[in-house]
């Protein structure tokens, strides 16, 4: 297995040494991506996810693109319904192939929170992040992705599934 890089440090572990729900600020580099844009309802979106994950990881695979991280979904609106992103870091550019195009992930300034737990507690770190931000003044710049450090399929036991939310800010 490809050994996934954190999006801040080279240190793959070091997601995994974090608290749950301690927001951090974090200046990021681009990062060139595979994805599949969705556009599904709420209750779609689980599903909508798991096929993306699967068809970006084969396409790129077809391709010879190495991906370069875990997956992640970046949210560009979520009413009435959600347009989303969901691909991974590649380590070079990725070529369009069937459903998958190339994008990227924001450089910049990035505040980054680690959710533990199942993926019904998000909205509570989310809540925590957003609080946090506002405390100091700050707002999120743009679109918010989440990246699922964890396999649910790997890891079946919830509590233990490791999300890591990031917004770009000012």
């Amino acid at each position: 297995m490809t050994e996934l890089l954190h999006p801040v440090s080279d240190q793959p572990q070091e997601v995994f040494d974090r608290p749950h729900a301690v927001p951090e600020i974090h200046r990021l580099a681009m990062r060139e991506t595979a994805v599949i844009s969705v556009d599904v309802a709420q209750d779609e979106l689980p599903a909508a996810i798991g096929a993306a994950i699967g068809e970006v990881e084969a396409a790129m695979r077809e391709a010879g693109v190495a991906l370069a991280g875990p997956p992640f979904a970046r949210y560009l609106a979520f009413e009435p319904r959600i347009r989303a992103e969901i691909g991974f870091p590649v380590q070079r550019p990725a070529p369009h192939v069937g459903r998958v195009f190339p994008g990227r992930l924001p450089g910049g300034r990035v505040t980054s929170i680690v959710h533990i737990g199942s993926f019904d507690g998000l909205e509570h770190t989310y809540g925590l992040m957003h609080r946090w931000l506002a405390e100091l003044g700050l707002r999120p710049t743009g679109p918010l992705w989440e990246v699922y450090w964890s396999d649910p399929e790997a890891e079946p036991n919830p509590a233990t599934w490791r999300t890591e939310i990031f917004a770009p800010i000012e």
